[in-house]
């Protein structure tokens, strides 16, 4: 089965593998984002909006694991903050009953900050707990999450690197990040590296990258998150605590989706799912439009004020694409 993308890397005389960069303002808000293309992925970054990575297609399934939503007022939220009700002695109409298909709705109403994308650098309070940064009420002690950073793409024949730079200031001390986003021709992994200068001695800070996943439902068995040799974690809408790990992983068997996410040095992380209360014709019902992936440190310096980790992101899709071929086979018999 030949996919339409691989029927445009022919028609554009791509080789079988390849990757390339391109600078260019590709989302119309006159500022210039990155793209890194491969015959594997793509990847698009805003060095405007926090360095984020605002759209990640995972090309053999043709799925964008970063179409996701920021939550916002609505309308209808003024009906569900104010509970629900179950007989019409004091409603006008029958659709203006308030019917919750979950119980605790009301309380279920939240806003986001910011946009739910990935590589959101966070300087979190020492103590700040996943509750607080699930619930949006933990408070941001830098200015790196949303601040402008540099761009600077390095090419090499077979491995390009995206390097987003920024110096800016935690709880008022400065501070300097640089991250690298790596794609290679032929690969599925993205190499993300950290590096943070300026760090004072003696003194450590709290910090998160956020990354956010879409389209991998919550609540499914086929659904879910995996840790060292696969071991399962809970399905997509859980909240997890995990303490000094180096992987973790989230698995859609029905997309044939494999993501992990390693560190090359032991870290905290931090699950959560981002639900909206939304409209539907039998009542309001919570709905799971993503799942938040945090590994969160307490960095210190090193002797230079410097501190490191290296990420890769590795995206399986061996067995979408090994249905894929079983299907052609049966069309073509």
């Amino acid at each position: 089965m030949i996919a339409a993308d691989n029927l445009l890397d022919k028609a554009l005389d791509r080789p079988e593998h390849y990757v390339e960069a391109v600078a260019e303002d590709f989302n119309f808000d006159a500022r210039q984002e990155v793209r890194l293309t491969s015959d594997k992925l793509v990847c698009l970054l805003a060095p405007s909006a926090g360095g984020q990575m605002y759209e990640l297609d995972v090309r053999p399934i043709r799925h964008n694991l970063l179409a996701t939503f920021a939550r916002r007022p609505e309308s209808y939220h003024r009906r569900v903050l104010a509970g629900a009700n179950s007989n019409g002695s004091h409603i006008a109409s029958i659709h203006d009953r308030v019917i919750f298909k979950q119980e605790g709705l009301d309380q279920r109403i939240q806003y986001d900050h910011s946009l739910r994308k990935s590589l959101i650098d966070h300087f979190w309070d020492e103590e700040a707990s996943l509750e607080a940064v699930a619930e949006g009420t933990a408070m941001e002690r830098g200015d790196f999450a949303q601040g402008p950073y540099e761009a600077v793409i390095r090419r090499n024949p077979d491995r390009i690197q995206a390097q987003l730079s920024r110096s800016g200031n935690a709880w008022g001390v400065p501070l300097k990040i640089t991250k690298g986003v790596t794609a290679e021709a032929g690969g599925s992994t993205l190499e993300i590296a950290y590096l943070i200068e300026g760090l004072p001695q003696g003194r450590g800070f709290h910090f998160g990258v956020e990354l956010n996943f879409s389209g991998m439902p919550a609540g499914i068995d086929d659904r879910y998150f995996f840790g060292d040799e696969g071991s399962r974690l809970g399905h997509l809408g859980q909240r997890l605590n995990l303490k000094d790990v180096r992987e973790v992983g989230l698995a859609d068997e029905w997309l044939g989706l494999s993501v992990r996410l390693a560190s090359n040095r032991p870290t905290h992380i931090w699950t959560f799912p981002i639900e909206t209360v939304s409209q539907s014709e039998g009542g309001f019902e919570l709905v799971h439009q993503s799942t938040v992936v945090q590994p969160h440190w307490r960095v210190t310096g090193d002797q230079d004020g410097r501190w490191s980790a290296v990420m890769h992101l590795t995206l399986d899709t061996a067995q979408a694409e090994s249905r894929q071929d079983r299907y052609a086979e049966a069309a073509a018999s």
